[in-house]
């Protein structure tokens, strides 16, 4: 089926990774200057995040099955969104908490929706498979990152920014080679 409403939309998808990339920014930054406006600004970032994510999940529920995710992901984030504006005044320790629980949350459902496209007959191609789990491996090594802090709670939050970047780009990339193939198919027809 030819589905030009996903691919009129797709930017959403690569703004979504924009956002993440500025959330890994703004950890690098803040890591060891924390404040409660920092937390606010990784918030926001987040929360962006989450609605355009929501957005691309609503617009697309007719044209595409496979929107739940996005949805799903979208909530995910807005609701991690209010919750770091939340816990910014609670302190570093609380924070990075949360950010722990967000990881872990994107992890568990980037698994599902990876294992979902892995069973899919024909519907994925190997390089998108390759990608959601890369970006499992990124989201889940960010949740054991900052939860178990092996390296220090400092140093542990100082290189997380490299994992939303990675998950932003992993993003886009993945949104790319979906634009890609819906592309080729409406060729082919």
């Amino acid at each position: 089926m030819n589905n030009p409403q996903q691919l009129r939309y797709g930017w959403m998808l690569s703004a979504r990774g924009v956002f993440y990339i500025l959330m890994g920014g703004a950890l690098f930054l803040y890591a060891n200057s924390f404040t409660p406006a920092s937390g606010r600004v990784i918030g926001i970032i987040a929360l962006l995040a989450g609605f355009v994510g929501l957005g691309y999940g609503l617009i697309n529920r007719q044209a595409d099955s496979n929107s739940l995710w996005s949805l799903l992901h979208g909530l995910n984030d807005a609701a991690f969104g209010v919750v770091f504006l939340v816990s910014a005044t609670s302190g570093l320790k609380n924070f990075v908490d949360m950010l722990g629980f967000w990881a872990v949350f994107y992890a568990f459902l980037q698994a599902i929706q990876a294992m979902y496209i892995a069973l899919m007959q024909g519907g994925s191609s190997f390089a998108a498979k390759i990608v959601h789990f890369l970006s499992v491996l990124a989201s889940g090594y960010l949740a054991f990152n900052i939860l178990l802090r092996p390296i220090g709670l400092l140093d542990s939050l100082g290189i997380t920014g490299f994992f939303p970047i990675v998950l932003g780009i992993l993003l886009i990339v993945l949104q790319r080679l979906t634009q890609r193939a819906k592309e080729e198919g409406s060729v082919a027809r």
